[in-house]
């Protein structure tokens, strides 16, 4: 793991936590200027500006105003927030406590500790005992709470304390990893809970303050400030297979904050507090699920104790301007990367290559645009897909089944050990692949292009085309042997050459244009 800036889900609110599972634009914001700039003449180096007059009565009361709403907020929404704490046994394991900082690359990798915890080695019949904690937040009478998946999942034990110190066990009702999103409940025998609103994520913009409520380092009910930073971020850890299209704010957020609340200034939640990004705490940058994904999830939890996910087995890949050009296609769209054999995209006519252009008569600009629009609907749901292929608008019709656990879509893709190397202008060379060289090189395709060498600097270099990819088409035809391959790379073509190539697991449109172009 890099030592340098690391991103990961918040430590201190994990007690076994693993990664963070999961777009919208970046809203654009206009600078402007009242005055022309030669109202403002600079300040001449040495020269002193001249002292601004002190704040008049009414800018003092304007800040207080504000500080008073981030207060009055902090008093509305505070009882609704617990800290949480848990525990898990392992049983058969001799276990030495140690120090945190000391052992391992950030503080805290189970979460925040117990002040209960005590250093020396367990006793091996007993088992260690990991502790953690983070933060939740009440959403009913009922006593549900709803926090991340990374603070509970596995608790052998869980007890939240509310904010005026009363302490309740909790059981967990459901958990959903894809999107570190969790339900727990507790019991309130008589115990009057404040249950929290849930507002509309969608509608905050970028630069609108926000305040996050937790429980960082073991410090009930902290309150920080910030704005919204973004939203729609994605691509936030290593685990890439999770949902993710994150708010992410610059109000402090630390280890133990995971599960809390992010509340606007109508003392709403409009986001769950789930990963920093940084080497260990606080440097501006948390990332919370915001509330329109977790509202459903929430429900669905609550009501069946897991989530059902429509699935239509489509993988996709970034689609710039270069590949729609070179390609003919759309300006902005999905291109379909891979489809799952026999899944119901495959069965509905969807091809490797289609670019998708509008899910359910809503245009889509980005493959985080078609999973948002297929999430939303729900199994069973027929799904109507707008298509491009080869220069014409399909609209297909797809029933949506049930998301496998594994969530993975498995590419298909298409041989004598010639030993004839064609160096091209565009820096590569290339042999016929065969069953027995497949075999023997462990790939995942049997017939194709192997490359075996690419020269450093060239076009396929730039193209990031490397030794061990495997071209399967060249401008939407099939490749078999070099003298296709080459035959298809020697023709001019504007734009460039559209390669589907095999890495590894996985088939990718590489965009490979000749010098010049």
């Amino acid at each position: 793991m890099s030592k340098g800036i690391l991103t990961r889900l918040i430590p201190g609110s994990a007690l076994f936590g693993l990664g963070v599972v999961l777009a919208l634009a970046c809203t654009k914001v206009k600078v402007s200027w009242d005055q022309p700039a030669s109202a403002s003449p600079p300040t001449l180096p040495g020269a002193v500006a001249p002292a601004l007059p002190p704040p008049t009565a009414a800018q003092i009361e304007g800040a207080r105003a504000l500080s008073r709403t981030f207060s009055q907020v902090a008093e509305q929404v505070g009882p609704s927030v617990v800290a949480i704490k848990v525990e898990k046994k392992q049983k058969g394991v001799r276990f030495r406590r140690l120090n945190p900082f000391r052992d391992f690359p950030f503080p805290f990798p189970f979460g925040f500790p117990d002040e209960e915890d005590g250093g020396g080695e367990e006793d091996e019949d007993s088992g260690p005992v990991q502790r953690g904690a983070g933060s939740g937040v009440v959403v009913d009478t009922a006593g549900h709470i709803l926090t991340n998946n990374h603070v509970v999942s596995g608790a052998d034990s869980i007890k939240v304390k509310f904010a005026d110190g009363r302490e309740l066990s909790a059981k967990i009702v459901g958990t959903d990893p894809r999107s570190d999103l969790a339900v727990i409940k507790v019991d309130a025998k008589g115990y009057q809970l404040k249950p929290a609103r849930l507002g509309d994520s969608d509608k905050m913009l970028v630069g609108e303050w926000v305040i996050a409520i937790g429980n960082p380092f073991g410090l009930d009910h902290t309150v920080t400030v910030g704005v919204i930073s973004a939203k729609g971020r994605s691509g936030i850890g290593d685990m890439r297979t999770f949902y993710q299209d994150f708010l992410q704010t610059d109000a402090s957020i630390n280890p133990g904050n995971s599960g809390g609340p992010l509340v606007n200034l109508a003392g709403e939640v409009i986001g769950i507090n789930t990963a920093i990004l940084g080497p260990g705490g606080n440097i501006g940058i948390g990332f919370a699920v915001p509330s329109d994904m977790a509202k459903p999830i929430m429900r669905e939890l609550i009501a069946t104790g897991k989530v059902r996910r429509p699935f239509l087995g489509i993988s996709m890949q970034e689609y710039n301007p270069d590949l729609a050009r070179a390609m003919g296609g759309p300006e902005k769209g999905a291109l379909v990367q891979g489809l799952t054999p026999g899944g119901p995209a495959e069965k509905a006519g969807v091809k490797r290559g289609d670019v998708i252009t509008a899910v359910d008569g809503k245009k889509v600009d980005s493959s985080r645009d078609v999973q948002r629009q297929v999430l939303s609907r729900n199994v069973g749901d027929t799904v109507v897909l707008n298509v491009w292929r080869d220069g014409k608008s399909l609209t297909i019709q797809v029933k949506a089944g049930e998301l496998p656990n594994d969530d993975k879509a498995v590419v298909s893709g298409g041989g004598t050990d010639e030993q004839g190397k064609t160096r091209a202008r565009l820096g590569l060379s290339l042999q016929t692949l065969t069953p027995q060289l497949a075999e023997r090189l462990g790939l995942k395709v049997q017939a194709g292009v192997l490359i075996s060498g690419v020269k450093p600097g060239s076009p396929a270099s730039e193209a990031n085309l490397a030794r061990g990819d495997v071209i399967l088409e060249i401008d939407k035809k099939p490749v078999r042997t070099v003298e296709e391959a080459i035959k298809a790379l020697s023709t001019e073509r504007p734009g460039g050459h559209v390669l589907l190539v095999q890495k590894g697991d996985q088939a990718f449109f590489v965009l490979l244009q000749p010098p010049g172009q």
